[in-house]
Order: C-alpha cells, then structure tokens, then sequence
C-alpha cells in the first residue's frame, strides 16, 4: 500500500474512501482471486455472486483495518476475500456424510500406498487401491475437487445435526499468536519438504497456482492438457498434501 493510502487509512480509517472508490482502486485484486477461484467452485456458486461476495468483504475489511498492527492491507485484504468465499461456498455446497466419507477414505488410501511404496503413489496405484479403473479415480477426484480445495483451511471430524460436517473458520489476522506463528513456519517448512517429493506435473500444478498466481487455463496451455485434467492433478495433490500432514500431526499426537 502506498505511503499516502497508508496515512488516510491511519487517519480516518474507511472515512477516507466511498464504497464505490475501494471497488475501483482494489478490483482487481479481488477478481485475481475470483478468477482463480472460479474454476474450481463453478458448479456451485455463480462467477458474478462471488464477485459481489468478494466485493463485500473489501468493503469490511477496509472498515476493520488497522495499520497499527503491521499487516499491509492488500494482505489481510485477500485474507478477508478469500474467507468470505469460502463461507459462501460452505453456505451452498455443505460437507455432506457421503462426501466427506469418500473424501478420507481416499486419504487412507493415499496414506496406505505412500507407507507401501515409500514413495508417492501413481494414479494407476491409488485407483488400483480404490478398486476402480483411472478414468474412474479421476471422476472421484472431480467430485472432491470442492472439498479438497476447502481443506486448505481444515475440516473438522465435527458433525452438525444435519449430519454435515463443519469446516473451521479461518484465523483472525488481528490476533497475534506468537507460539502460533512459530507452528505455522514449521507448517510451511513441512509443506513446502513435501511438495518438493511430488509428482513433476503436481509439483508444478501446485507452484504455478499458489506462488505464481496463475489460474488454471493458464496452467493447462502451459503444461499443454485440459483445464479440467488440471483442476483433477490440483485436488489429487492437495489430497496427498492433506495425508501427509494427518500422518505427521498423528505420529506428533503419539509422542
């Protein structure tokens, strides 16, 4: 944020801007992630209710900002977007019983080969695993691509009364958590270790979106496959992501 933008907003705070001048200025960092976004969540949620879902949470988030605390605005800008969006996808497509099911079945599945081979399994082993043919796995892969996306941000083994299961909210940027902090770094580290043993094309699905910021048709002409093929190697390797890290936090549990 620039000097001067960073002074109105210390000063008055939204005072300093209309609703329609925050849209204008910060549009497109919330289509970018609207845009990124949107391949991923289509079937659920319309491309323009996610830009007025995005557009609404700039405007709250402009009217919560606090300079004083460190964290550039764009920063905990995306932070609030993106929390916004995933609330709305939670609102319109809930973790049912049957999906979540399929969901961690797919991870011990996963889990189990990874312990077999002492490596990351194949497409053909994971189908195999599942008892189902690699067309058939990748049609699993496009049914979860939601709940794996959402995963990102943890899915709690919680079931409502509906028999649904509720998804943790995000942190709040405003709280400081120093110990917090310091679990996130290593977080990151363990994250980051694992990435590196992937599959070249999940590797390079995974780098592209979340370090380049390119969206997945971006993706696809670069590694010269379909978008949807992408969107499935993106679920599959947030799926042996997510298993590794419930390995890790099980083995730490054990300690």
């Amino acid at each position: 944020m620039s000097g001067k933008v960073a002074k109105l907003y210390h000063t008055s705070g939204i005072k300093g801007f209309s609703e329609e001048e925050l849209v204008l200025k910060y549009a497109p960092l919330v289509l970018k992630m609207v845009y990124r976004i949107a391949p991923i969540v289509r079937s659920v949620v319309d491309f323009d209710d996610l830009k007025s879902v995005g557009y609404f949470a700039l405007v709250q988030a402009a009217r919560a900002f606090d300079p004083d605390l460190g964290v550039a605005f764009e920063v905990y800008c995306k932070h609030r977007v993106r929390g916004a969006i995933l609330d709305e996808l939670r609102k319109n497509s809930p973790v049912t019983r049957t999906v979540y099911s399929k969901w961690k079945k797919l991870e011990r599945t996963i889990q189990d080969q990874e312990e077999k081979f002492g490596r990351a399994p194949t497409e053909s082993e994971i189908a195999t695993a599942l008892g189902t043919t690699v067309n058939g796995y990748r049609e699993l892969l496009d049914e979860l691509r939601l709940v794996a996306y959402v995963s990102l941000d943890e899915i709690s083994s919680q079931e409502s009364d509906t028999g649904e299961f509720t998804p943790f909210q995000l942190a709040d940027l405003h709280q400081v958590d120093p110990a917090g902090q310091v679990t996130a770094r290593d977080l990151q580290e363990l994250v980051r270790e694992r990435i590196l043993q992937m599959s070249p094309q999940q590797k390079k699905t995974l780098t592209l979106y979340y370090y380049e910021g390119l969206r997945f048709k971006d993706i696809a002409a670069l590694m010269k496959v379909s978008e949807s093929r992408i969107c499935q190697i993106h679920t599959e390797a947030i799926m042996v992501l997510r298993a590794f890290l419930d390995r890790e936090q099980s083995l730490v549990n054990k300690l």
